[in-house]
């Protein structure tokens, strides 16, 4: 079983510069977080927004025309999302 410790370490490795800087502010008592009991609800367009702040994750066009309806077309053989899901296995 993994450490808390290597798990520690293993996420540290992965942030950027600023963001490992940050976090080494917090725990070296720096920078007061404050600790919010009550969890505050994110709105769909809030996550949309905290997406679109990370590096290669695009916004939809907010005047993009919506997606049509379509209709399934019967066809022979293994539905294409279970050959998906065998082939994840």
């Amino acid at each position: 079983m993994i450490s808390a410790k290597e798990l520690l370490a293993q996420e540290v490795a992965r942030l950027s510069e600023e963001d490992a800087r940050t976090i080494l502010e917090v725990v070296r008592g720096r920078t007061a977080v404050p600790v919010s009991h009550t969890a505050t609800r994110l709105t769909s367009e809030d996550l949309i927004r905290r997406a679109g702040e990370h590096a290669g994750i695009g916004l939809p066009d907010p005047e993009a025309p919506p997606f049509e309806k379509f209709e399934r077309i019967e066809t022979r053989g293994v539905p294409t999302s279970e050959l998906l899901i065998a082939d994840r296995r």
